[in-house]
Parts: C-alpha cells; sequence; structure tokens
C-alpha cells in the first residue's frame, strides 16, 4: 500500500481499523446551503431498507443523485468527497476501493419521529440483491445542517460492540464521518425540526 502522504504518528498505521475518522471544513457553509436549495427543488422518496418494502427501523426521506459530471449541481459535491474519502482511506484505513456512483440526500423529520435504528451498511451473504456486485467498504455521511439550531436528537452513535457503550459522535454543519461499513450504527430519533445530511457508501472487492 503507497500513502499519499506520511504520518508524525506512525502508531496510528500500526493500530487496529478506526472505529471512525471525521473530517471537517471540506464544505464552507455557502455550498452547504447551495446544495440543500437544489435539493429541495427535486422531491423525495421515503427510505427503505435494501430488498425490503419499508418497515419501522427506518423513517426517513431520500433522494439518490448518480454520478453525471455534466450535472453542475452535483458534480462538484462528488468531488469534495472523493478528495477526502481519499485521504482518510489511504492514511487510516488501506482498504481496497473501486468507489461510488452516487449519493443519497435524506430528511429525518421530527413530525414522523425520524430514525434510523441499529445496522450496518455492509450487505452480506444472502441479503445481497443481485445487483450488488462489490462490497460496501466505507461510509460516510455529512450533516448539512446546524444541530441544535436547525433541529434537535438525532444524533449519530456508533456501537462498537456492547450498544449501552455505544459512542455518540458529536456532529455539526458540514462534518464528515467516515467509517468502515462494517460497523454498527444508528441516527437517534429526531425530536424537533429536521436533520438534513448526504450519505455516501464506497465499495470494493470483498475483504480478505
Amino acid at each position: 500500500m503507497t500513502y499519499n502522504t506520511i504520518s508524525n504518528y506512525p502508531e496510528e498505521r500500526r493500530n487496529i481499523t478506526h472505529g471512525w475518522c471525521y473530517w471537517d471544513d471540506a464544505f464552507t457553509t455557502e455550498e452547504l446551503d447551495k446544495a440543500c436549495a437544489y435539493f429541495e427543488t427535486q422531491g423525495l422518496d421515503k427510505g427503505k431498507l435494501v430488498g425490503d418494502e419499508g418497515n419501522n427501523v427506518r423513517v426517513s426521506n431520500i433522494k439518490f443523485y448518480n454520478w453525471d459530471p455534466k450535472n453542475e449541481n452535483t458534480a462538484w459535491i462528488f468531488q469534495k468527497m472523493n478528495n477526502v474519502i481519499t485521504t482518510i482511506n489511504n492514511q487510516y484505513y488501506g482498504f481496497d476501493l473501486n468507489g461510488y456512483n452516487s449519493f443519497q440526500y435524506t430528511e429525518y423529520e421530527a413530525s414522523e419521529k425520524g430514525k434510523y435504528d441499529w445496522h450496518m451498511d455492509t450487505i452480506l451473504g444472502g441479503h445481497k440483491p443481485n445487483n450488488f456486485i462489490d462490497t460496501r467498504k466505507l461510509s460516510v455521511t455529512m450533516c448539512v445542517n446546524e444541530p441544535g439550531d436547525e433541529y434537535e436528537g438525532g444524533e449519530f452513535q456508533i456501537n462498537n460492540g456492547i450498544e449501552k457503550e455505544c459512542e455518540t459522535i458529536t456532529t455539526k454543519k458540514g462534518r464528515m464521518i467516515i467509517f468502515p461499513s462494517f460497523m454498527i450504527h444508528r441516527v437517534a430519533p429526531v425530536t424537533k425540526g429536521k436533520r438534513k445530511s448526504i450519505v455516501v457508501w464506497v465499495e470494493g472487492p470483498k475483504f480478505k
């Protein structure tokens, strides 16, 4: 594995896989507001689980945006995310990645008790749809509005093996949280307002 940068904390690369990392300020406030203004013109669908018609595990409204270099409203979002994902993967994970061809814009409404209960993004064995060729390896979630000001609740939590000791990760507008897709995580119920986020699943060959 060839790293793009070296680290002054080389022990970080010798440790076991990090449960999560984050990156701030890849997007400006103005850029996020611009993105949200576009998303609001495009409509939303009810969020579902892969291969399921929907249940109470996930209560959200979503819209997928596919990579299209000619779409000036979204291409720049992919490009900015690509830079962060590549750097984080090189420094902390070293996963064999192919990439991703879409991102998901998600809204969790307090009026709908929006949430996403404990789950992992990697899809295993017989649960994997036929059109899923690669394995989800890295997940990215980024709030595009401000916790506390525009919504309450909706905490992002990762379960490191014991649910009662789960870790609540501090979120803020524009913070990209990157974690292995096999980590169990959730979005707690939103209690006020509307939580908005962009989510990416980066794929690659199966782990070995």
